[in-house]
């Protein structure tokens, strides 16, 4: 029930929603104010209202011909208030509610973790040029070019060290926490941190194509990427909607 548009943190929208669902299921359960012998209006206005997610997607999967969990969902829905069971449709609707808030979270927190990787990339280097420094973006850089790492600033490309001696945090890209010696002639990388000396490095690669950028375009192709049994399974649960509403049909 999640989309790449829907906000991602938990909002006080969803925890009413929930907290009615729940409080709706707990009162149509004591039989609370119940005027009518078979409709029970508050189970009635609770489902159109906690379960107004599921409506709208159900309808916009209808709209463009899909079966999807949504709209298999609703007619169950439908099909329970139907029959006049407002606490099994309510129960499903706090349940799903629920699952829906936290896949958000999750998907949420992984999106939080690629926005730190992120920031460990600096998006500006100090070049030598004509005997003088000078601060330019990082996507202005050119391979080959000098670029000075002062103490206690984060390496913004991948290179190798031409000049000066230090410490190497490379715990972003190693998992070590030592620091590790880098004189000349050694290999750094993007995203590291240089601690005690300034180095000069001629740069080897900048962006996605450092080692690190490509750990981050790893953990994105990740992220989005289904597994191959989520799609087997959302294939064949497909074939087996269509068989129970033809079998709820013929029943």
């Amino acid at each position: 029930m999640s989309s790449p548009n829907r906000d991602l943190t938990f909002n006080f929208g969803e925890a009413f929603r929930i907290g009615l669902a729940g409080i709706a299921m707990i009162a149509v359960w004591l039989g609370v104010y119940e005027p009518f012998a078979k409709v029970s209006l508050i189970g009635f206005a609770a489902t159109l209202f906690g379960g107004f997610p599921i409506f709208k997607e159900a309808f916009e999967s209808l709209e463009e011909r899909k079966m999807t969990m949504e709209l298999s969902m609703s007619i169950a829905l439908l099909a329970a208030l139907a029959i006049g069971e407002y606490l099994t449709t309510l129960l499903i609707i706090f349940f799903v509610l629920i699952a829906a808030v936290l896949e958000d979270l999750t998907v949420g927190r992984r999106r939080r973790s690629i926005k730190n990787l992120l920031s460990f990339m600096p998006d500006q280097a100090i070049v030598l040029g004509g005997g003088a420094m000078k601060v330019v973006a990082v996507t202005g850089l050119q391979l080959g070019q000098c670029v000075v790492i002062k103490p206690g600033t984060r390496i913004p490309v991948d290179g190798s060290v031409v000049g000066g001696n230090s410490f190497v945090d490379q715990s972003t890209i190693a998992g070590e926490s030592l620091p590790v010696e880098k004189r000349v002639g050694s290999l750094v990388y993007a995203g590291t941190m240089n601690q005690s000396g300034a180095l000069e490095i001629c740069a080897t690669g900048f962006g996605e194509n450092t080692a690190y950028g490509k750990i981050i375009l790893a953990v994105e192709r990740a992220e989005r990427r289904r597994a191959p049994i989520q799609k087997t399974a959302d294939r064949l649960a497909r074939y087996l909607v269509y068989f129970a509403l033809v079998a709820a049909g013929v029943t």
